[in-house]
């Protein structure tokens, strides 16, 4: 089985995502370790404390939730696409960059307390979907399956 350029693109950007996916617990950690606040009291036995509630650490916490809700079903979308021949490898590319690049500055503004910058990110985050949405119906009408 040969794979396709569109597969090719859609595995480059889905394992750069999962790369960004799969950094972010240890950033966690680290703010955990560095701050001394632990969710667990086992965690506490060589010094910190139990707390919930710290602003930094549940910040890069929820920054990793929101990853998680994004990037799992965009690489689904991407794979999708990138199979069945829905769109075009150069498509493909683009929209991945756009929301990588989107998933980037997100993650950076919301860690670095940028609420400004959220919004926009967020907008670019929405662009990427749509425009496979989109692009998937224009298909459909020409393509009868």
């Amino acid at each position: 089985m040969e794979l396709t350029q569109e597969v090719l693109n859609a595995s480059w950007w889905s394992t750069i995502l999962l790369l960004k996916l799969a950094t972010f617990p240890f950033i966690v950690i680290l703010a955990r370790i560095k701050r001394q606040i632990f969710a667990n009291p086992e965690d506490t036995k060589r010094g910190g404390e139990v707390k919930l509630t710290d602003a930094v650490v549940e910040r890069r916490r929820r920054a990793h939730l929101n990853d998680m809700e994004n990037i799992i079903p965009f690489l689904g979308l991407i794979m999708i696409h990138a199979v069945t021949g829905a769109s075009s490898a150069s498509c493909i590319s683009f929209v991945c960059k756009v929301f990588t690049a989107a998933r980037v500055a997100h993650t950076v503004a919301y860690v670095g307390e940028n609420q400004a910058a959220c919004p926009g990110s967020g907008l670019l985050l929405l662009v990427s979907p749509v425009m496979f949405t989109w692009e998937l119906k224009l298909c459909s009408t020409f393509i009868r399956l």
